[in-house]
């Protein structure tokens, strides 16, 4: 198993929610033999940082 943390700040007016989607599916079309098995997300103490886990195994 891998893992891929995302350090998302947010960074203009788009909700904090679809920089979240962006990111991560711009990371999936760019790795299409990626099969996720879990994620998690936690804020940091920053109110505009978002870390999102991914766990993962290549297909």
């Amino acid at each position: 198993m891998k893992v891929k943390v995302f350090e998302i700040v947010k960074s203009g007016l788009a909700p904090l929610s679809e920089e979240i989607e962006s990111i991560i599916q711009n990371w999936l079309d760019e790795n299409n033999e990626i099969e996720i098995v879990s994620t998690s997300q936690s804020q940091h103490l920053r109110e505009n940082t978002v870390f999102v886990t991914v766990f993962y195994h290549m297909k």
